[in-house]
């Protein structure tokens, strides 16, 4: 079947084509979609960085909506059911997608805020701590508190060991939203008080973890600066193209580097889950997060939010589009 889907159809401007939705196999499952986040990794695809390939392409990873066939092989789904979806499939910012049932959680029947059914990235941030292994006391600081920034740091306030924690954000609003949730503290890393705080680290040895979502070559920089030896840098944010570092403090200071996107965890379909009874629990609540939305048939209204994933104008944190 042929459905429309949200391609970027040249530099910078999105546009609706038709795309083939193939018929669910044994384990898959096919659905029919309400709401789409909008991923900084999007931001990227309309300006045509870490493109699939030339354009026109289809875009969305971050799903979520109702089922509507099953494959024979499928247990635990059925046609009616709503769903959140992770991994499997980028073109999911279509009315239709097709994909395996192990990349799909179960929402409660009563869904009908979409835009707080995207669940997808607060998957991401719980595979990210489950890694991390932050132990009973950890120093971690965070370096940048935008979206993925602000639900690793529920994370953290709320279901995590960690002791001290340290957040520096260059944005006055984001630093606000994160004073909410109760950290050690909340700096500028250019002001005054935010540098004499990082000399303060940096003299005591470093924190323990540091995570960077910073989205910036001077996030990743800062966060490399402030773990101690033996300790873990968490790269969280994915960096679009070289970033440097040293070697010899990296080799000599026996710094744990970790890559924490989806990948690298082989079983990354069991967090899924495991990341919805956190929501439930209320140690994440991703729904607060949304700022903006736009229909996928109202043109003029999606280009504008994919601007404003851009330039994170008129109080931008997270865009959702949104179907039929």
């Amino acid at each position: 079947m042929k459905a429309n889907a949200v391609h970027v159809v040249e530099m910078n401007k999105v546009g609706i084509l038709p795309l083939e939705v193939p018929e669910p196999k044994y384990d898959e499952v096919l659905i029919r979609t309400k709401s789409c986040g909008l991923c900084c990794w999007d931001s990227w695809l309309i300006r045509g960085v870490n493109a699939p390939g030339a354009m026109p392409y289809p875009i969305g990873h971050e799903g979520a909506g109702i089922v509507e066939k099953v494959g024979e092989g499928v247990k635990g789904l059925k046609p009616g059911d709503k769903v959140f979806c992770a991994s499997g499939s980028n073109t999911m910012m279509a009315e239709y997608i097709t994909l395996r049932a192990d990349c799909c959680v179960k929402l409660p029947d009563d869904t009908t805020d979409w835009a707080k059914a995207v669940i997808e990235p607060n998957c991401c941030v719980v595979n990210l701590l489950y890694l991390t292994d932050i132990a009973p006391g950890d120093h971690v600081v965070l370096v940048g508190a935008g979206y993925m920034g602000q639900l690793t740091l529920q994370g953290l306030m709320n279901g995590s060991p960690a002791g001290r924690v340290t957040v520096f954000e260059l944005r006055e609003d984001r630093r606000k939203m994160a004073e909410a949730y109760g950290p050690y503290e909340v700096l500028d890393p250019e002001s005054a008080e935010g540098k004499k705080v990082i000399e303060e680290i940096k003299a005591k040895g470093g924190a323990d973890i540091c995570i960077d979502f910073g989205a910036s070559d001077s996030g990743f920089h800062l966060a490399d600066s402030l773990t101690k030896q033996a300790g873990k840098l968490i790269i969280g944010t994915f960096h679009r193209g070289d970033v440097t570092f040293n070697g010899t403090k990296w080799h000599l200071g026996g710094l744990k580097v970790y890559n924490l996107a989806p990948m690298s965890n082989a079983h990354y379909e069991d967090i899924l889950p495991r990341t919805y009874e956190l929501i439930k629990r209320g140690v994440y609540d991703p729904g607060r997060f949304v700022t903006h939305t736009a229909r996928y048939d109202d043109l003029p209204a999606m280009q504008e939010i994919f601007r404003k994933s851009i330039d994170k104008s008129d109080g931008y944190i997270k865009g959702v589009i949104l179907f039929n």
